[in-house]
């Protein structure tokens, strides 16, 4: 149906006939709720609604006025009413009816008469005339306040109303409008009028205001709530995973043991927490701490692998407090979800930076479709940011040392030194979260009918055994360290004239093995070899170019003798590079860079050594890594303790017994 009234057959001459070709159905007109009416305005607003059906329906207007008491005169002036387009874009039908319903823009059709300066009123439609006698300055103000920039003009960002009243007023004296003249003669110059003005024109493309005024948030708020089926629809647990990442809103320490024998706490960079959530269920599967100022692909896969493979144990909580009976994780509580796999995962468009690896490993060995969604646009994910914001609010934002939403919201007040002082460290940190992610699977939620997540997804495997299968891995894939892998291709080096036996070089270490030695047949050739722990290269597994296996290769030399992650291995290099770390043949490297970490530098502002932030982070990452306590190096401690000493060989050859076993309670000291 086309809605006429403000179109070409409103601008001739009104007929009827011509009405009737452009009305079709008036049964799909827009109705209105006569409950909403006043009792003296429902028999008016009936009476008009049966004459305008009567009127469409060819009946002739005498009849009509008998019938209904609407005057005939008024007939054609009502029905162009109904033809015309409301401000939602449809045709105003019966609700053109409504008493005092105003259909078009107030327009003044009287002169402006002389008033003393406070007195009120006289001058409404006052902005509409100024804009009739002037009609570019409409325009002008129209594309100030929506932001539409022109040619050879470059448009203010988020315009104030106090700025468009300068530009308005400024406009009218260079037109020549004399003072005696509206706005002029006014107290505040038509403030309020633009003030109104603005407002409303704003209000008329709602997604257009957002996108020229608002915030990142209600850009992509507004995506939202449209009442349009998404393109991509859940319906089932392990449907689809949600990944993303969580700067902790608090400042955290932890314990350094100094060269005196005591413990004293030092304030970490704020970490991040990787978190894994299923879309329907709401259910977290895996989560990780990351003590580093970014996040990286390594850590992502990690929390991937989590989710799949790894089975949930309760931490030992050092606090008082207890695991609910229901809650847990879904790998610890229901057995037959571990080594389940999604057939979406759905990660935040911030982490695309780290596509290339999670691309060739994740969509390879797990077969999952890989999702990358905008930067900012978070209702992609609405299930994990939820859980971000419950455990900020829950546990986080309650913290002495909380940092706040951002510096100008909820930080407290020295936060760093509450941090110190009441030793709010991220071992307690780690402890909550966990219990706080169990405590959250085992919640009733409405959204998935009062049930939580961890019943909600028994229900699929009880009740609908048939509709509902786990798609999972094979047994031979559930080991987590080689589920995700890296292959490289290297070259055999070594020499019969040199007499220098088979090896490789990866990352400034040799390795080689007793079958490697002995395959003089390779020197000189590409072999291939398998990254399938990142947190310890100290092995690899290589492989000829056709696929053969070749064994396991072991580094040798000092870079055997202590666990260590291959970023780990690539900042000593980086630091070694630049001489700022001396590490001899002798020296354990692992070691000699934790004690680089852990030895205080001089503070400008207190002017005494440090450790700064960085470096407790990276202290402590390092010495998870390891498997020993955190201890503080001090150079003019000569006589004392020095945990890192260079000639440390019981300390080397304990923890190469030790790493096996990964007992990270166990304390190592030596004496120099």
């Amino acid at each position: 149906m086309e809605a006429i009234g403000s179109g070409a057959v409103a601008n001739e001459r009104w007929s009827r006939l011509k009405t009737f070709e452009a009305v079709s159905r008036l049964d799909i007109w827009p109705t209105v709720c006569e409950a909403a009416l006043r009792p003296s305005e429902v028999e008016k607003f009936r009476a008009k609604k049966e004459a305008i059906r009567l009127y469409f329906k060819g009946v002739s207007v005498r009849e009509i006025e008998n019938k209904t008491n609407v005057c005939r005169t008024f007939l054609p002036r009502l029905a162009k009413k109904c033809l015309q387009l409301a401000s939602d874009g449809k045709i105003l039908g019966y609700r053109a009816l409504i008493p005092f319903a105003r259909t078009s823009p107030n327009e003044r059709r009287s002169a402006f008469q002389k008033k003393r300066s406070h007195q009120q009123g006289g001058y409404s439609g006052a902005l509409n005339a100024t804009f009739k006698r002037f009609p570019d300055l409409k325009d002008e103000m129209i594309s100030l306040i929506r932001n539409e920039a022109k040619e050879q003009r470059v448009s203010e960002f988020r315009i104030t109303t106090k700025t468009l009243h300068k530009i308005f007023i400024d406009h009218l004296r260079s037109l020549g409008v004399s003072r005696d003249e509206w706005p002029f003669n006014t107290r505040y110059l038509g403030k309020r009028t633009i003030q109104e003005y603005m407002r409303n024109c704003l209000h008329e493309n709602f997604v257009r205001s957002v996108n020229n005024r608002g915030e990142s948030p209600a850009k992509a708020h507004i995506r939202t709530g449209t009442a349009e089926t998404p393109f991509l629809v859940f319906e089932e647990p392990f449907d689809a995973l949600e990944v993303d990442a969580y700067k902790i809103d608090a400042l955290l320490t932890v314990a350094f043991e100094t060269p005196e024998g005591t413990e004293t706490d030092l304030l970490l960079e704020r970490l991040w927490i990787i978190a894994a959530v299923d879309r329907e269920s709401t259910c977290v599967h895996a989560y990780k701490v990351v003590y580093r100022s970014e996040v990286t692909s390594d850590d992502v896969m990690s929390v991937i692998r989590d989710a799949v493979s790894k089975k949930w144990q309760p931490k030992e909580l050092t606090f008082q407090a207890n695991y609910p009976k229901s809650g847990g994780f879904p790998s610890g509580v229901i057995p037959e979800t571990l080594g389940a796999c999604w057939s979406i995962i759905l990660f935040d468009g911030a982490l695309a930076h780290l596509s290339a690896m999670i691309h060739q490993e994740v969509r390879s060995k797990l077969g999952v479709v890989i999702s990358w969604g905008a930067p900012g646009h978070f209702e992609r994910r609405p299930n994990v940011e939820r859980t971000f914001g419950e455990i900020s609010k829950d546990v986080f934002k309650r913290y002495p040392s909380t940092t706040g939403s951002n510096p100008q919201s909820g930080r407290a007040d020295h936060a760093d030194e509450k941090a110190i002082r009441y030793k709010l460290r991220a071992k307690l940190a780690e402890e909550l979260i966990d219990l706080h992610f169990a405590k959250h699977n085992a919640t009733p939620c409405e959204g998935i009918s009062f049930l939580s997540p961890l019943e909600f997804v028994r229900y699929f495997l009880d009740e609908r055994p048939q509709q509902f299968m786990l798609r999972k891995l094979p047994d031979a894939m559930l080991n987590g360290t080689s589920m995700f892998t890296r292959v490289l291709q290297v070259t055999v080096r070594g020499g019969i004239k040199s007499g220098r036996r088979p090896y490789i070089q990866f990352e400034r270490a040799h390795y080689s093995s007793s079958v490697l030695h002995n395959l003089a047949i390779l020197i000189g050739k590409k072999i291939l070899i398998e990254i399938f722990d990142e947190e310890d290269i100290r092995q690899v597994k290589a492989f000829r170019l056709d696929g053969a296996e070749l064994g396991f290769l072991k580094a040798q030399g000092r870079w055997e003798r202590t666990r260590h992650s291959l970023r780990t291995r690539k900042a000593i290099n980086s630091l070694m590079a630049k001489r700022e770390l001396v590490v001899s043949e002798m020296d354990d490297p692992i070691l000699k860079y934790l004690e680089l970490l852990s030895t205080p530098k001089p503070d400008r502002k207190k002017g005494k050594p440090q450790l700064t932030r960085q470096q407790a982070t990276d202290a402590t990452r390092v010495a998870q890594e390891i498997g020993i306590p955190t201890t503080i190096n001090s150079p003019r401690n000569k006589g004392g303790k020095r945990p890192f000493g260079n000639d440390s060989r019981n300390l080397v050859s304990m923890l190469s017994m030790t790493l096996e076993v990964s007992d990270t309670k166990k304390k190592v000291r030596n004496k120099s």
